[in-house]
């Protein structure tokens, strides 16, 4: 055999030995050429090294839950801030048709296409339901309630006030 073919045969035993044994010298030898990295040596930060980061400004929350609302506060008090002019009773409108007529019905009188095969709803126009308070809606809706499903990823914040405005407006127009 020549000697260049010995030379070369050395050569793929050792890489193939180092490369057996775990890259470790060929890696660090790749590690010291500035343009190869092998993402061993780097800057980490270690569990509990660091403080927790802050969320930026205007960033929107992952949790399904708004830090400003706690449902387990008392909601006797919030009063919805959205005024009920056309424009807020449309949209509401919009949202109560897509989510909310399949169980409370069209007038909110709990008559909806799903009562027959499931637990009948609250009338929106009865009585009890006109007496409890806007925050109290906002949190059943945002949150959900003992039958009613959490709405809060699919209803914002703001189309929740207008639904509250069309539902007290309905209350008004189609009562019991």
């Amino acid at each position: 055999m020549s000697e260049a073919r010995t030379h070369g045969a050395v050569w793929a035993a050792t890489a193939l030995a180092l490369a057996a044994s775990g890259c470790t010298t060929l890696d660090n030898a790749i590690a010291k050429v500035p343009w190869f990295t092998n993402m061993a040596h780097q800057v980490a930060v270690r569990p509990f090294e660091a403080p927790p980061r802050q969320s930026p400004a205007g960033s929107v929350p992952t949790t399904g839950r708004e830090d400003s609302l706690d449902i387990l506060q008392d909601l006797r008090n919030v009063v919805n801030p959205v005024p009920p002019t056309a424009a807020s009773l449309g949209r509401g409108q919009i949202v109560f048709n897509t989510y909310c007529i399949v169980c409370h019905g069209p007038a909110g009188h709990s008559d909806g296409t799903v009562v027959p095969k499931f637990v009948p709803p609250p009338d929106l126009t009865a009585d009890a339901t006109k007496a409890r308070t806007d925050g109290y809606i906002y949190a059943y809706i945002r949150h959900g309630g003992a039958v009613m499903p959490n709405y809060g990823a699919l209803v914002t914040a703001h189309e929740a006030e207008d639904l509250i405005n069309f539902i007290r407006h309905e209350q008004k127009v189609h009562p019991r």
